[in-house]
């Protein structure tokens, strides 16, 4: 149900935009979820609609994934970000692409599956907060196939 409620804003935006080029609903991917990590080949960037982008740094990768997307990626959408310890300095770059009030936390063995446990075990912390400064980011804790939240 929510991703209706998700899929419908998204439109909504979308065609309400007063310089748009013509979209297709259909071909809307809005995601609720990124991942971004740092392997050897670079920057990953990973959503909860499965796609993903890699490169050399956060726009490359972002980039990427925007293209090897097989529709519009939405990430105005997102609700959570994940984050680990190597591109917790990616942060700032994200604020003028993400939404104020996306959730971050810390990921430890995480994936793009937590989004069913983010949205009920909330983060608490936002780009806003982070921006403001003075926030401690929570880590979301992958343990086998269960997630533990830990403030």
């Amino acid at each position: 149900m929510k991703r209706w409620i998700i899929l419908a804003a998204a439109a909504a935006v979308v065609l309400m935009s007063p310089s748009r080029k013509e979209t297709d609903v259909g071909e809307l991917l809005p995601v609720e979820l990124l991942y971004i990590y740092k392997e050897e080949s670079g920057i990953w960037v990973q959503t909860d609609t499965g796609d993903l982008g890699i490169g050399a740094d956060l726009q490359s990768a972002l980039k990427d994934l925007k293209e090897t997307a097989p529709g519009k990626i939405f990430l105005d959408t997102a609700d959570y970000l994940i984050i680990t310890k190597e591109t917790v300095d990616l942060l700032p770059q994200l604020w003028g692409i993400l939404r104020p009030s996306t959730e971050v936390c810390l990921g430890i063995n995480a994936d793009t599956q937590a989004a069913a446990f983010l949205s009920a075990h909330k983060p608490g912390v936002t780009l806003n907060d982070i921006r403001s400064g003075g926030r401690f980011l929570p880590t979301l804790i992958r343990t086998g196939e269960r997630y533990y939240l830990v403030s």
